[in-house]
């Protein structure tokens, strides 16, 4: 079945497997195509801008996904996970004469919230976002089992700074979409590597520079066979301090990439998947950067997940359906940000809640709407009449609409992967903040380029962006990193630094092509218009590991 997508006007398509999983879920078919869909979710995730505010419990200085217009109140982790206050004594009755969203959204600005995403252990790292198990990090947003990491999203990780997407690695540096590195820098696709340098789609690979497509080689330099001796020699003379060194190595890439094809999908250990970075998954489809998926539709950065339709953020999930953020659930639908529920529905900040619709910030509680406490058999009375009226309304079905975002579009992660300009962002009711560049500071300090002659009290001085004017500074944990791996202190603020990751990735969407060797049709990220040779996968196992 063939639909119009209502914001874009796009035509996209319902399977005959997508009817079936909505009726078992018993929701309407999808207004929205599933890359808007994406929009509006990740429209209400803000990981890597953060204020400084008051908690409105203590009084104390906190750190703060919300910016200080935020309506409702804000504690920390502890104190919101404490039980010093409850969430029923803001529930409210339910009012079948007004739409459901605006009561919820009312609902919303009451109850507080958590400051920040931080799940399980955090150890010395009150500057991160969306992070569980996390050990001396710094700025680290969308990660778990970290430990002395900054600026990324690491899982499983040690020592690492500047990176995306990286996982189980240990010092590893600008690494995007890799896992398993040791002592690597600037490298993307790659896997399994230690001391690589500059490289794209490695496998397997040991003391390798500027090169692309390798499996299990040593001591290449832009994919020539060298002894151990001239590699060494090489490397020797070579310095990540050396901008025109590194900008020719970086250049000299490129146009080893342009020549090596590309795989139309990547996908390891997988059985009939459609979508881009896909691991250990089967029946899984227009899904991105999901592993060990099941049965699962148009997910994005989820794990251990199955009969999963329209997720993003999440692990260990079954029968979620538009859901965003945080860890196992069943039938957690329409909602956001719950951990350990089920049978939740259009609920925001619930822990441990069984059969709750409608509810913020709700712990261990069941039978509840709005935050209100009903009997069984009230309940799900109740809930039947509640969807009723949202069906006529045309409410349910839908996500939470993007004008109760709690973030402004451009503080949310929708920027970074489906980018708007101010004016569209607001035509299509989403908010902007623009940036307030009278905090930014002239930094009149100039760091050396040599990372031997930086000084440690290069920490106590405040430099500016090369590309924002943005202010920085340089943690101490982090100039002892950059003298380990022998790299010049950034130039750009981390933010700046984040996009320019972001800008060499595909998009979360699925084109039709032709092969570029044998033309058959397929389904890959890659645009028509792109310079890169895609191939098929036949066609790219055929020509894998040349050292040329």
């Amino acid at each position: 079945m063939l639909k119009t997508c209502k914001i874009s006007g796009r035509r996209f398509e319902v399977s005959g497997d997508d009817l079936e999983y909505y009726k078992k879920l018993g929701v309407p078919e999808p207004t929205l195509c599933p890359q808007e869909r994406a929009r509006r979710r990740m429209a209400i995730r803000n990981e890597r801008n953060l204020y400084r505010r008051k908690s409105d419990f203590s009084g104390e200085q906190i750190v703060s996904m919300y910016h200080q217009d935020a309506p409702f109140p804000l504690y920390t982790k502890e104190e919101w996970l404490s039980d010093k206050w409850d969430a029923m004594k803001y529930g409210r009755e339910i009012d079948f004469g007004r739409v459901f969203f605006e009561q919820f959204h009312e609902l919303q600005k009451t109850v507080p919230r958590a400051a920040l995403a931080v799940f399980a252990n955090a150890e010395n790292s009150d500057f991160c976002n969306f992070v569980g198990d996390a050990k001396n990090c710094y700025l680290c947003f969308g990660s778990i089992f970290i430990e002395d990491c900054m600026y990324g999203n690491p899982y499983y990780s040690k020592s690492c700074l500047d990176c995306f997407l990286v996982r189980k690695s240990e010092l590893a540096y600008e690494c995007i979409d890799c896992e398993e590195l040791y002592h690597c820098a600037y490298l993307q696709d790659c896997y399994q590597c230690t001391d690589c340098y500059f490289g794209y789609d490695l496998k397997g690979c040991r003391n390798c520079m500027g090169c692309v497509g390798l499996r299990k080689k040593e001591y290449c330099i832009f994919n020539k066979q060298y002894s151990k001796g001239e590699y060494e020699k090489f490397v020797g003379g070579f310095s990540f301090c050396d901008k025109e060194k590194v900008d020719v190595s970086q250049e000299k890439l490129e146009e080893l990439k342009l020549n090596h094809p590309r795989q139309a999908i990547i996908s390891l250990s997988c059985e009939n998947v459609s979508g881009n970075y896909i691991f250990n998954s089967k029946d899984c489809h227009e899904s991105f950067q999901i592993s060990k998926n099941e049965d699962c539709s148009y997910n994005i950065q989820t794990t251990t997940s199955k009969d999963c339709y329209d997720m993003n953020y999440t692990e260990e999930n079954e029968l979620c359906y538009e859901y965003l953020g945080n860890y196992r659930n069943y039938k957690a639908v329409f909602s956001a940000i719950c951990y350990g529920c089920r049978d939740v529905w259009y609920c925001d900040y619930c822990t441990n809640c069984k059969n709750c619709f409608g509810c913020v910030g709700m712990k261990n509680k069941e039978f509840c709407i709005l935050n209100k406490r009903y009997s069984e058999k009230e309940y799900f009375k109740l809930k039947e009449r509640l969807v009723t009226m949202m069906r006529e309304m045309k409410e349910f079905g839908e996500f939470f609409p993007v004008k109760f975002s709690p973030f402004t579009y451009n503080e949310s992660v929708a920027m970074d992967y489906f980018p708007l300009k101010k004016e569209e962002a607001l035509s299509r009711g989403y908010r902007w903040r623009d940036e307030d560049k009278t905090e930014f500071k002239t930094s009149n300090y100039e760091p050396p380029t040599d990372i031997k002659q930086v000084p440690d009290n290069i920490c106590n001085e405040i430099l500016s962006c090369e590309v924002s004017g943005r202010n920085y500074k340089i943690m101490p944990a982090e100039l002892k990193f950059y003298h380990m791996m022998k790299l010049p202190i950034p130039r750009k603020h981390f933010i700046e630094r984040h996009k320019a990751r972001l800008a060499k990735r595909l998009p979360y969407e699925i084109f039709t092509s032709k092969c570029d060797k044998c033309g058959i049709k397929i389904q890959t990220s890659y645009t028509n218009n792109r310079p890169e040779k895609v191939y098929c996968e036949k066609c790219y196992l055929g020509t894998l590991g040349a050292v040329y």
